[in-house]
């Protein structure tokens, strides 16, 4: 079982001082569609297109709700297995047998837009909707002969969902096709397609507010800097907005993250990878997007082991240690990110009789670290041979 809806966000630049509205639709008479229209193979326990407030209408931004009047069109369940209503859908058994949800079908206007001397004409509509991506999904479709046959403008992409689980409606705004300008017989319909293979998101799909209009002749560019594209782990980036002719900004900095300021504070990513930064900058429906790619490399990370007698000094930092334990430096490194060292420190107190006992076992001889047999000197590694075959390698402070 999955409850899902797809939807499509397409933010375009398009031109008119003023907009005008040719033809709108918020499904609050259901009659006004034709629904269930098979357009492939459908399974006994296909989903079904419902207008109803099952799935009530909400402004773009709002989560889910049910039963609040406001009729949307959406695709629902039907059958024994069918859980729930609004925007849910059977995603099928996976083949198990017991059920099959396979699902083509479309919806549409039953009454002709006439759309005679405008042109530029900018589809929008409101949604909710996750699915499947590839295969339980929805599509928005035209037809420019009064239905008698139909073309896909696009499919609607996955929206998102709300933190309550419940989706988050969103708004979609799609250029038709210069063909849809100038003649008397447009349609407008939408199509829902799953597959039986049991797994998908609710919610479905879940359409309100659709509207058609002319597009505006001011023009909107999103244009943006960052103060640099490749940084550290934990560095920031300021971001300057040098867009124009827009009066609302949102950004997705790629990291889970977003803002509507149009001056966003320093950003900082905790994490290394690459990020896509996006900024969408609107006036009204007329949008524009500008992505910049950002490269966050990770801080280099080493770890040393000492065993010395007395106490011993860090070359990394200067600091001199009297007792063993574990020390956590970060160290400034000129060619990359920089170095988070971490020392182990094994200090012994007294000579090498006191090492001896400490250790249980007898020294058999003591050499440098290239097996030379030498005196004990301060200031040196030396590498102790024990009676049981081990070595342990020593620093000698004095």
């Amino acid at each position: 079982m999955k409850n899902s809806f797809f939807f499509c966000s397409f933010f375009l630049i398009l031109t008119s001082h003023t907009q005008t509205i040719v033809w709108q639709d918020d499904f609050e008479i259901p009659s006004a569609w034709t629904l269930n229209v098979q357009s492939g193979l459908n399974g006994p326990d296909a989903n079904l297109w419902v207008i109803s407030d099952a799935e009530g209408g909400m402004p773009a931004g709002s989560c889910g709700i049910a039963a609040n009047g406001n009729k949307t069109l959406h695709i629902g369940c039907q059958g024994t297995w069918c859980v729930g209503s609004g925007a849910t859908y059977n995603a099928g058994d996976g083949g198990l047998g017991f059920m099959d949800a396979t699902t083509h079908k479309r919806t549409y206007l039953n009454t002709n837009i006439n759309t005679s001397n405008v042109s530029n004409l900018v589809l929008e509509f409101d949604y909710i909707g996750i699915g499947q991506a590839g295969v339980d999904y929805g599509n928005v479709i035209y037809s420019t002969n009064g239905g008698a046959s139909w073309t896909v403008l696009q499919p609607i992409a996955a929206a998102t969902t709300c933190t309550s689980g419940q989706g988050l409606w969103t708004h979609s705004v799609m250029l038709l096709p210069i063909n849809c300008a100038n003649i008397p017989n447009l349609r407008l319909g939408f199509e829902w397609n799953n597959d039986n293979d049991g797994t998908g998101t609710d919610p479905s799909l879940a359409i309100n507010n659709l509207k058609i209009s002319t597009a505006s002749s001011q023009s909107v560019s999103a244009i943006f800097f960052p103060s640099l594209t490749t940084v550290c782990q934990g560095n920031c980036i300021a971001l300057v907005n040098n867009s124009t002719g827009a009066t609302s900004s949102l950004w997705d900095f790629g990291n889970g993250q977003t803002s509507t300021l149009d001056y966003p504070d320093p950003l900082c990513y905790s994490a290394p990878g690459q990020y896509t930064i996006q900024l969408t900058s609107c006036a009204g429906t007329i949008c524009d997007t500008e992505s910049v790619v950002i490269n966050v490399a990770p801080l280099l990370v080493g770890e040393v082991f000492v065993s010395a007698i007395g106490s011993y000094t860090w070359p990394a930092n200067g600091i001199t240690y009297n007792a063993s334990g574990i020390y956590i430096d970060t160290i400034s490194n000129a060619n990359a990110c920089d170095s988070i060292i971490t020392l182990n420190l094994e200090l012994f107190i007294g000579g090498f009789d006191e090492i001896s006992q400490s250790f249980g076992k007898s020294i058999i001889k003591i050499t440098d670290i290239s097996g030379r047999e030498i005196e004990r000197k301060a200031a040196q590694v030396v590498l102790i041979y024990f009676s049981d075959g081990t070595i342990k390698r020593l620093f000698i402070l004095d």
